[in-house]
């Protein structure tokens, strides 16, 4: 099998495998919603937000190196798996005695209680992080789409259950513990225990191999961290907890086309990339940015389009602001996965401090527009971060064009077609809506399902008329992909 096809196989099966857990998640965070005010579930995401810092300024990058080297040995493994749990145990001890304090800070006083079991839920994410990087080095896909989805569903089912019997925001912590310990006891079992755990003596070359690669990686995945979660603090600390609330689920909500499709579409593009030689390279990136726009564009934009209705069928008066909020938002879902696309494609080349330095211009610049530009209130905050996001993606254009000499043209066109598409099928979306009536709850969600309905057929008819040609390779890729699993024999695996 081509590599091409593995991949494309590989991506079919890390999103199919995850499709219901979103969707789960989103009744959850409804039904959730019933029971938490948005100033008790600003408290906790705000205490998530300082344990996940915590959490990605002590991962160091290490298991990344995994990845780029596919025939590292184990002996680096168990150097990636020792340092990675050292230093996570450093962290946690300073952010249990620092926690408290921080949430006086940021007016969200009363995280101290929510710290403790988020902290145990990161404890269980640091064990099961290296296997995780394992399987990606593999091309395993399917075990670690199936560990997310167990986890999703851990953390919804136990979420849901304690908050509507009075737990409150709670129940939001209890979950996330349980979602971790399912993904965490899954990823262990699908991988090898020697490959990542074989002890032996730690020396210095193999660390200063490990750290040479994992710094500039690691100081990349903290900007990157830090422009998609540090501007909730900032929420927080300007306008307080329940704005912070509202904003953290119109964030995630915006984020679920880059999260469950984006992401994992990144997780396969960055080892497959590193297995193609410099030319392929550069033809594969081109093609992979465009049939990643025609899969990912519609759903970020679509999302942005029905989100006043959508927000209106699905929560009550108190999360009224969210609407505006995710529509603004959804910018995200369009610039990230290409962000990350970007991003996969120069660690491949074993390029990681551009890709540091880009991540700290951006968080530089997202933190900097939210300073200013979102000061003047939480939609201006919205406007600041999709903003501070469309400028991360076009330098990285630019550099990625200047390396590798291809034509930064060609590189805008690859995405101007599914963005063209997408712009039309939006147009016809709003023209719907406010075509619509809808004094009820029943008739905004007709409302929602003719938009819903429109915004996919008039999708469909773009594409057909501005990018047909790679919508077609799209369409091949996938038949060749589900034309081989299904060929395979009844009970064999499928090659990895």
């Amino acid at each position: 099998m081509s590599l091409a096809s593995k991949a494309v196989r590989g991506a079919i099966s890390t999103i199919s495998a995850g499709l219901g857990a979103p969707a789960l998640g989103l009744v959850g965070t409804l039904v959730i919603t019933r029971f938490v005010a948005p100033a008790a579930y600003g408290q906790v995401m705000v205490a998530s937000v300082l344990v996940l810092t915590a959490q990605q300024f002590s991962t160091l990058g290490l298991s990344q190196y995994l990845i780029a080297s596919p025939d590292c040995g184990r002996r680096i493994g168990f150097h990636a798996t020792a340092y990675h749990l050292l230093t996570g145990v450093v962290a946690f001890v300073v952010l249990g005695l620092v926690g408290s304090w921080a949430g006086r800070l940021l007016g969200a006083p009363e995280i101290g209680g929510y710290m403790p079991g988020l902290i145990a839920a990161a404890v269980v994410d640091r064990v099961a992080h290296t296997p995780e990087r394992i399987l990606v080095r593999d091309l395993r896909f399917a075990p670690i789409s199936g560990a997310r989805t167990a986890g999703d569903v851990a953390y919804s089912a136990l979420s849901v259950s304690l908050a509507a019997t009075g737990m409150g925001a709670m129940a939001i912590v209890w979950g996330n513990l349980a979602r971790s310990i399912a993904r965490a006891v899954l990823l262990i079992w699908k991988t090898d225990l020697r490959d990542w755990f074989s002890p032996c003596k730690l020396t210095l070359a193999e660390t200063k191999t490990l750290f040479a690669f994992g710094l500039p990686v690691s100081i990349a995945s903290i900007s990157n961290f830090a422009s998609r979660r540090w501007d909730n603090l900032l929420v927080s600390s300007f306008f307080g907890p329940g704005p912070a609330g509202m904003y953290n689920l119109a964030y995630n909500l915006a984020d679920v086309p880059a999260i469950q499709l984006g992401e994992q579409i990144g997780d396969v593009l960055f080892p497959s990339f590193a297995r193609l030689d410099p030319e392929r390279r550069k033809q594969a990136l081109v093609r992979a940015l465009t049939l990643l726009g025609l899969v990912v564009f519609p759903l970020a934009v679509g999302l942005g389009a029905v989100a006043h209705t959508l927000v209106a069928v699905l929560f009550d008066e108190r999360w009224r602001l969210v609407g505006p909020m995710l529509m603004i938002l959804s910018i995200m879902s369009v610039t990230r996965p290409v962000s990350w696309t970007l991003a996969s494609y120069l660690k491949a080349i074993r390029l990681p401090r551009p890709v540091m330095w880009i991540e700290i211009l951006a968080v530089a610049a997202l933190l900097g527009s939210v300073f200013t530009i979102g000061r003047l209130g939480p939609l201006w905050t919205c406007t600041a971060v999709g903003l501070a996001f469309i400028a991360q993606v076009l330098v990285q254009f630019g550099y990625v064009a200047k390396r590798e000499q291809i034509p930064l043209r060609t590189m805008l066109l690859s995405v101007w077609g599914p963005l063209s598409a997408c712009a039309i099928m939006a147009g016809c979306v709003f023209v719907a809506r406010y075509s619509l009536d809808t004094p009820s709850w029943s008739s905004k969600l007709l409302a929602l399902s003719v938009e819903v309905g429109v915004g996919a057929s008039s999708y469909l008819v773009a594409v057909a008329v501005v990018a047909q040609g790679p919508a077609r390779e799209l369409i091949q890729r996938v038949r060749d992909a589900l034309r081989r699993r299904v060929s395979l024999p009844s009970g064999a695996p499928a090659p990895q």
